[in-house]
């Protein structure tokens, strides 16, 4: 995977669209997006796409100024319109100046700061803002910022198709996902000082997270949240839209071992509820991802007519070992009569790793007697719980009377196993404990059966020393009577 480390300096043109419009939400927030040289043709597409999706998910309208669109006239037109209420976006920076396309300067410090931006947030990503350019905004009115006191960097995959979804690009998505964090929030009704913190927060995640896949992109990670500072009134929020209701989505997961199949079923229910008691619609995007050994699958579930869903994912595994399995479920909102806001949860669910049980069945046992010796022949069977036959079993067979003896066989194609031996017994034995131990493995427990085998005594034996009973007695008896 080819890894792109950009940074966004000061100084450093294609495709144009115009401004984008769409739900009449009361609240716009202007997005800059141009797209001339490396970094822009990176991020920017994210924000024509994805950003401005979620945007609108959440009951606000992004005002796009994508490309050569992205200039200096454009951008102060957009911000003249009174529903407008905050900046982001992407652009190169300095202390004093952020630009646009082709490097037009948007804003810089010295410039007069319109009535129409007192009420707007200033948070675009860009390097060195929060050295002078953001704070002078917060000085001349405007209510809240975030800048970068230092180069923001980044790093990408380059691999976006639509945009649509943070998932296609592998490296950029971990920025994507932290930064929005702070606008997704403040659309959803947080405090601006409650939305950056929990971009602060996500940051940290997301690096912990890249710190698995790529180092660089968790030092970059690193670097930009400790420098991503905050200015102005944290208590501010953006006006309340009309109709935006308020989502809570819940989740809960459990995990199946199914050890002869190598596989983990992991299902996945839950519900998603609106704070003003209706019923949600839409649809939830469910992902599991799986550690140590990291994978990922993810699916999109409906709604049912109560709000709830259900899903099951199958992951194959090679070693029987525990395995966390943790579950996103996002509700990506809907907008109809009412604007239902997305929301989404988090848990995990841990398979341990075990084994399947088994049954060893002892079918057979004959058992014949030639003086000393017992010709022994025993048949048995293994096989799992559902009765599928456990083919190249290990079977250790026993016998543990006065003479122990152990074997150890193996079960053919279909379960089965046999064992022959002539097995020394006492003059007396007329009982032999003949055990069958299947021996288990990586995927299956041991199990075993025992029979009780019933055999003579040696009769020969019992007749002679009956015999010589017999003898002693009468000359006791003939003795006894000599003595008189």
């Amino acid at each position: 995977m080819a890894v792109k480390v950009v940074a966004l300096p000061p100084r450093r043109e294609q495709a144009s669209s115009g401004p984008q419009g769409g739900l009449g939400a009361g609240v716009k927030l202007v997005v800059l997006a141009p797209y001339y040289e490396e970094a822009t043709f990176l991020w920017s597409p994210f924000l024509k796409g994805w950003v401005a999706k979620e945007l609108r998910a959440r009951c606000v309208e992004p005002v796009v100024l994508w490309g050569n669109d992205c200039v200096p006239d454009k951008f102060a037109e957009a911000m003249r319109d009174p529903e407008v209420k905050g900046v982001l976006g992407v652009g190169h920076g300095s202390d004093d100046e952020i630009v646009g396309q082709g490097n037009a300067t948007l804003v810089k410090v010295g410039m007069l700061v319109p009535d129409e931006w007192k009420d707007d947030v200033f948070a675009p990503v860009s390097c060195l803002v929060g050295r002078r350019l953001v704070p002078y905004l917060v000085q001349q009115g405007v209510p809240a910022g975030i800048g970068e006191v230092t180069e923001y960097w980044f790093t990408a995959a380059g691999t976006a198709r639509d945009a649509m979804d943070p998932e296609e690009d592998p490296l950029l998505k971990y920025f994507l996902y932290a930064e929005y964090t702070f606008w997704f929030k403040l659309a959803e009704g947080a405090t601006a000082g409650e939305a950056y913190d929990a971009m602060i927060e996500e940051y940290k995640r997301q690096a912990e997270l890249a710190k698995k896949v790529d180092p660089l992109t968790w030092w970059c990670l690193q670097v930009d949240w400790q420098n991503r500072k905050f200015f102005g009134d944290r208590n501010y929020r953006l006006p309340s839209t009309p109709g935006r209701i308020l989502t809570k989505t819940e989740v809960s997961a459990s995990g199946e071992r199914r050890p002869t199949e190598r596989k983990d079923v992991i299902t996945v229910t839950g519900r998603v509820a609106a704070e003003d008691g209706s019923v949600p619609k839409g649809w939830v995007r469910v992902k599991v991802s799986r550690w140590p050994d990291p994978t990922d699958k993810s699916d999109v579930v409906p709604l049912d007519s109560e709000g709830r869903f259900s899903v099951t994912f199958t992951f194959g595994w090679d070693a029987n070992i525990d395995y966390t399995y943790t579950v996103v479920a996002w509700y990506g909102g809907w907008v109809d009569e009412k604007c239902y806001v997305p929301s989404s949860a988090t848990t995990a669910v841990t398979v341990r790793s075990g084994r399947a049980p088994t049954a060893t069945k002892i079918t057979r046992v004959e058992a014949k007697r030639e003086g000393d010796t017992v010709h022994l022949y025993v048949e048995g069977t293994v096989t799992e719980a559902d009765g599928k036959p456990v083919a190249g079993g290990e079977v250790e067979i026993a016998v543990t009377d006065t003479f122990p003896v152990k074997d150890y066989v193996r079960t053919d194609a279909e379960g089965r196993f046999a064992w022959r031996r002539d097995v020394p017994v006492g003059w007396f034995d007329t009982k032999l404990s003949v055990t069958a131990c299947y021996r288990g493995d990586e995927l299956r427990m041991p199990s075993c059966d025992e029979r009780l085998v019933k055999i003579p005594p040696n009769w020969k034996v019992v007749a002679i020393i009956a015999g010589a009973a017999a003898v002693i007695i009468a000359l006791v008896i003939l003795a006894a009577i000599l003595t008189g």
